[in-house]
């Protein structure tokens, strides 16, 4: 990876975890309903199951299955988490030093995005968008 690539990594990423789990659930449903994309991954159930998913969270459908229980308990898991974690910062600086960083200009790339997240979120209540 380019050191390029691994700054529009490292920016997609934190964009992704800012979005939050349930835009980023509604996100890839929409990706996998996506006429262009390969069918396989359609077959698989998986769009089905997070449609599922989705449903039980909103309240319009109960758990039914002992995978269903399962699975509402891992998303509530990560609703309630922080969106941004010591391992995930960690694996970005991996990142950037593989993408050929010098360890002090990763620590340094890594401490700048995470106080600017940090400050952007600390005084933000952290809201899902809701659905009708």
């Amino acid at each position: 990876m380019t050191p390029d690539a691994a700054l529009d990594n490292l920016a997609f990423l934190v964009g992704l975890r800012l979005m939050g789990v349930d835009a980023r659930r509604r996100l890839r449903l929409a990706l996998l309903r996506h006429p262009d994309l390969d069918t396989r991954n359609r077959a698989d159930g998986i769009a089905e199951r997070l449609e599922g998913l989705d449903a039980m969270l909103d309240g319009r459908r109960e758990p039914e299955t002992l995978q269903d229980r399962l699975d509402l308990a891992r998303a509530e898991h990560e609703r309630a988490a922080a969106p941004f974690d010591p391992a995930f910062w960690l694996a970005r600086s991996v990142e950037l030093m593989g993408a050929g960083f010098t360890a002090q200009q990763a620590a340094l790339l890594v401490q700048e995005v995470r106080g600017r997240v940090d400050a952007d979120t600390a005084g933000a209540p952290q809201f899902e968008e809701e659905t009708a």
